[in-house]
């Protein structure tokens, strides 16, 4: 009997070395807008996303010449006072990023296993024995682009190449649907981009679920077939020009997409695991480019659902779910029936999720009270009424004031992220958003400089708000990109009780829950960081510390003195 063949899966680029990580996506960012043109020349891209960077760099801590997250603080804390060097080998000793699951891994794995091949998840580039892997000679390497850039893809790639040039390199997910979607209308420079892949990457799964299109590519690959029958897919002819194969939507249901976690091997599980109950969005905020990814919204069955908790329940050391779908609590209903399920089920595991503020209510509050939840993670976007009128986001200001009191009457904490710059932003506005954080009790909350996209609804509107520029450099009537994170630079010092750490923080505490820290420990390491950030800005970064400095890492070495190191 055949073998089955084998695949590698590269779910996501997690580096070691959190402070090189951001200093090469800021270089990385500025040199793309360099290359780029707007569209209406009249904008400097790559100047202005240079002042960009100089400002969003000020929301990060800084010591001893190094951007720390709180993960990082933690590690340098551990060893004395001294920055410790990440590797491998020793990484699931520390704090970090670099030990979270994605589900996109796990999935995929199970999928291509249902199917016949022999696969193996590699969570984190960055951690993975690629070289040991590439040894066996696999049929083909695939790279998610979910949670990574396309540095990133274009890194692996050609590091698959040198180690066996003869395996096959595929990259999909959503970042390369979103940039090959337009096909053989790309643009010259999305061409002249994607050129740089020719010898790294033999085909790009172009199709926002793309396991169908990824099985029929290997099927293709492993007897020896021309792969140019395969629909979806972008490819390099022999003159190394990039073409495009017919496009075959894919329809997935929701039930298949269930993970059978105890089928899953243990090594790539952790004691905090993702689930995903459904996809796609029924709103069409302004901003967002996810209705246009995914315009009708699936869901699971619940017996589908309790199925797949059971088993997650059954593994008998998962601390802690995280629900990944974009809006978990957008249907009432279903999520009442959800909550029952899990209070019936008495699963020993806690969960958080993203949720809606406007879909919230004293009584669906109280079940996820007693179902388990102790995190919500409310997309609110800002302040402002006439923001979030603009914004099509359909949510009154002082709806969600009342669903962050709602959490906090239950013990339940909350962050809300925030755009800032949104067409029509001005410094008032911009001051109410301030305002609403500081006075709502949100435990937590994140800023996002306005990112403009074609695929957006708010580029039907260009003209209207004089929106004119790409991505994180962009100048509309009431504001440009450099003022908006100017702005933003400012926040951690005008937001006093809530706090923010990148977009990490959800991530940080499902794992620091899952290692056993309590939600107001959490909390408060926080808040020591936040004083920590204001007092280096102060009295400077670099050792030996003012006392001011010294005071507050000797208050954040008491909270980790309870003997959980080790």
């Amino acid at each position: 009997m055949k073998s089955r063949p084998k695949v590698i899966i590269i779910a996501t680029n997690q580096p070691l070395d959190n402070d090189s990580r951001i200093r090469r996506r800021t270089a990385s960012v500025e040199e793309a807008q360099s290359r780029r043109s707007s569209g209406a020349q009249t904008l400097d891209l790559g100047a202005m996303q240079a002042a960009v960077n100089r400002n969003l760099l000020k929301l990060h801590l800084r010591l001893e010449d190094r951007y720390l997250d709180l993960f990082d603080l933690l590690n340098y804390l551990r060893n004395g006072r001294r920055i410790p060097r990440l590797t491998p080998e020793n990484v699931e000793q520390y704090h970090s990023l670099a030990n979270t699951v994605t589900l996109n891994g796990i999935y995929l794995y199970q999928y291509l296993r249902g199917e016949g091949f022999d696969p193996y998840v590699i969570q984190n580039y960055s951690t993975g024995n690629l070289a040991d892997l590439l040894a066996e000679k696999p049929l083909a390497v695939c790279l998610s682009s979910n949670f990574v850039y396309m540095d990133d893809i274009r890194e692996m790639a050609e590091r698959v190449k040198q180690l066996s040039s003869e395996t096959a390199v595929i990259a999909g997910g959503m970042l390369i649907k979103r940039l090959l979607d337009p096909g053989s209308a790309l643009s010259p420079k999305g061409l002249e981009f994607f050129a740089s892949f020719l010898g790294k990457v033999d085909a790009f799964v172009v199709e926002a679920l793309g396991e169908q299109t990824l099985v029929r590519l290997l099927r293709c690959l492993d007897e020896g077939h021309d792969v140019g029958g395969v629909p979806n897919l972008a490819l390099f002819d022999p003159a190394g020009s990039l073409f495009f194969t017919p496009r075959l939507q894919e329809q997935m249901e929701m039930d298949r997409t269930a993970v059978a976690w105890d089928r899953i091997p243990r090594g790539y599980l952790r004691s905090t695991l993702p689930v995903n109950t459904s996809r796609g969005c029924a709103y069409r905020c302004r901003f967002c480019t996810y209705h246009w990814m995914f315009p009708q919204v699936r869901y699971k069955s619940l017996d589908a659902l309790t199925d797949e908790m059971r088993r997650i329940q059954r593994l008998g050391f998962v601390k802690h779910v995280r629900f990944t779908d974009d809006n978990f609590t957008s249907n009432g209903q279903r999520l009442k029936s959800v909550l029952g399920m899990m209070i019936r089920e008495k699963f020993d595991f806690t969960w958080s999720s993203y949720a809606r503020a406007s879909a919230v209510t004293p009584e669906l509050i109280s079940m996820m009270k007693i179902s388990g939840c102790e995190f919500l993670d409310f997309g609110i976007e800002s302040g402002s009424q006439s923001i979030l009128d603009i914004m099509d986001k359909r949510l009154k200001r002082e709806q969600a004031f009342e669903a962050v009191r709602l959490l906090r009457e239950q013990g339940i904490y909350s962050r809300g992220t925030f755009i800032v710059g949104y067409p029509g932003e001005t410094e008032e506005t911009f001051a109410e958003t301030v305002d609403f954080i500081n006075t709502s009790g949100l435990n937590y909350y994140h800023p996002y400089l306005f990112s403009y996209s074609k695929r957006s609804l708010v580029y039907q509107d260009r003209e209207r708000y004089g929106l004119n520029g790409l991505g994180l450099t962009w100048r509309h009537n009431t504001m440009d990109s450099v003022r908006a994170s100017e702005l933003m630079a400012g926040m951690i010092a005008r937001i006093a009780r809530s706090y923010t750490d990148e977009t990490h923080i959800v991530e940080m505490f499902k794992l620091l829950r899952g290692e056993g820290y309590t939600a107001e420990e959490i909390l408060e390491l926080f808040r020591l960081k936040r004083e920590l950030h204001l007092a280096v800005d102060v009295y400077g970064h670099r050792p030996p510390f003012a006392p001011e400095v010294d005071s507050i890492l000797c208050k954040l070495q008491r909270v980790l003195g309870d003997g959980r190191y080790g």
